[in-house]
């Protein structure tokens, strides 16, 4: 199976499987949580395309992020999900870096890379002449944002099989994020593949710890929490109308700090090839709604886009 991508993301979750599973528990039982843990159904309805999930730690955003993933439990599983994050750090490309091969592990165990499906998004890229994605384990070296979706699926899923495709977007540039969502859609029509995409972004993030970006200043705290609702509500909107050009525009020319606008964007490029008509949001908070914290607020979204 190759190479073992060991954990990296421990402080945005527990790194036991004890009180990781206690962590989901209690995101799910949050004043801002989707409530009863649900179980997966047998059947799949394939409502759901594509999920937007959030990846801060998961006392902040774990609350809004089980709201996604209780709406795929209720959808039911398919047998592979293919997760699209941003790349946060040093390294930049042009395009999509994935992993091919191997497994991904977190303290509730590991899940299975899609090879051939993986290998498939390679060629694809090949056989376009688009040159925007690239196989590299190292892209995904220290990288959260793909990560801390894995436990969510890995508690729900118990004993029940399912694989993952990985990958990490560094470019702002909405004719990549268009090709990127073309080939995943066109691979996953020519596999004959059942998969769910996931999306991993955060919001609006506001503060000092965020290169000081505070367009409405530092106080008072109810007047930036407001500004920040706005400001990922027209975001949010965005989503919902499956306007993945006016999103990611928005976000680059108007320089919001959505850190996975690209991944967003490319998701909804596939989504709408694979079906999708409408955007539902399920839940979004700031991380000052969910813990009180104003020195930095961060927003949280969990999005269903919808057949």
């Amino acid at each position: 199976m190759g190479n073992v991508r060991q954990p990296s993301a421990f402080g945005f979750y527990p790194p036991d499987k004890t009180s990781l599973e206690n962590a989901i528990k209690d995101a799910f039982s949050d004043t801002h949580g989707a409530g009863d843990i649900p179980t997966v159904s047998s059947e799949r309805s394939e409502k759901i395309v594509a999920g937007i999930s959030p990846h801060a730690g998961f006392v902040y955003s774990g609350p809004i992020a089980s709201h996604l993933y209780n709406a795929i439990a209720q959808d039911g599983f398919p047998e592979t999900f293919v997760l699209i994050g941003p790349k946060h750090g040093y390294m930049r490309f042009q395009g999509a870096a994935l992993m091919v091969e191997g497994m991904w592990e977190t303290p509730l165990g590991k899940v299975p890379i899609d090879n051939s499906l993986a290998k498939s998004l390679l060629k694809e890229s090949e056989e376009s002449k688009t040159n925007c994605m690239m196989a590299s384990s190292e892209a995904h070296l220290d990288e959260h944002s793909l990560e801390v979706q894995l436990p969510f699926l890995q508690f729900l899923a118990g004993k029940r099989p399912f694989q993952i495709v990985p990958l990490v977007i560094s470019s702002p540039n909405y004719a990549i994020c268009e090709k990127i969502g073309n080939i995943i859609a066109n691979s996953i029509q020519k596999n004959k593949r059942d998969v769910i995409i996931i999306a991993s972004t955060d919001f609006t993030h506001y503060g000092k710890y965020f290169y000081n970006y505070a367009p409405v200043g530092s106080g008072p705290v109810e007047k930036v929490v407001k500004w920040v609702h706005e400001t990922d509500g027209d975001l949010i909107h965005k989503i919902e109308q499956l306007d993945g050009n006016a999103l990611l525009g928005t976000v680059v020319n108007e320089r919001r700090t959505m850190c996975g606008a690209s991944a967003v964007a490319s998701s909804i490029v596939a989504a709408q090839r694979l079906g999708a008509e409408k955007g539902q949001l399920l839940k979004y908070a700031t991380s000052y709604d969910v813990r009180g914290s104003s020195e930095a607020i961060v927003g949280y979204a969990s999005i269903a886009l919808q057949r």
